[in-house]
């Protein structure tokens, strides 16, 4: 569902460590690759929202599923609508969201047999 008018959505992205809401207008076309590319650039009261330390990755979990967004899935295939929130989340804790999402759908994680 988008808002309208321009075919964007009002996605909510949420702070990894200060839990600050950010508000963008998106296309449900844009990726996960894309969206983190803007949200570096991205600036609250003239400071950037978002900084990267060398060797620190960050990855996006939409939190109405907890489905995590990789790089090169789309909002829209990630099933993202118009005011959700997207959490963005270090690399390692976005895997362990992905598993336990898995593991309530009734799957085994992926190291069981």
């Amino acid at each position: 569902m988008t808002n309208g008018t321009n075919g964007t959505m009002e996605i909510q992205f949420r702070h990894p460590r200060t839990n600050k809401i950010l508000v963008a207008d998106l296309s449900p076309q844009c990726t996960g690759r894309e969206a983190l590319q803007a949200l570096m650039s991205a600036e609250d009261n003239g400071t950037p929202f978002l900084t990267q330390s060398p060797g620190e990755a960050y990855d996006l979990v939409h939190e109405q599923s907890r489905q995590s967004i990789t790089p090169n899935m789309t909002f829209a295939q990630a099933g993202v609508t118009n005011g959700d929130t997207i959490g963005i989340v270090k690399a390692v804790e976005a895997a362990r969201a992905s598993r336990d999402a898995h593991m309530k759908r009734g799957g085994m994680p992926p190291w069981k047999d």
